[in-house]
């Protein structure tokens, strides 16, 4: 589930990088990205968001320090909304 998860991320880096060949990985960061500035954080932040339908709060977006991190977040906020009976 987390490589699917992984790669719908990554997708989503693409549409706000406008970058159709972006490769992401859990330790990639703002450092990695040029155009990674606070401005497109913004936008990628409500993309994420919008993708999975979820919401980060405020304490978890400062959590973020790269892909990984950002990642944990999303699988965790995915299993709680899913049920546990398949």
């Amino acid at each position: 589930m987390h490589q699917q998860l992984l790669e719908q991320l990554q997708n989503v880096f693409r549409k706000v990088f406008e970058d159709e060949k972006l490769n992401i990985q859990p330790l990639t960061s703002t450092n990695d990205i040029k155009m990674w500035d606070s401005l497109t954080h913004l936008e990628l932040i409500v993309s994420v968001e919008n993708e999975f339908n979820i919401k980060f709060s405020f304490n978890e977006v400062m959590q973020f320090n790269n892909v990984g991190d950002m990642l944990k977040i999303i699988v965790k906020k995915v299993n709680s909304y899913m049920p546990n009976e398949f």
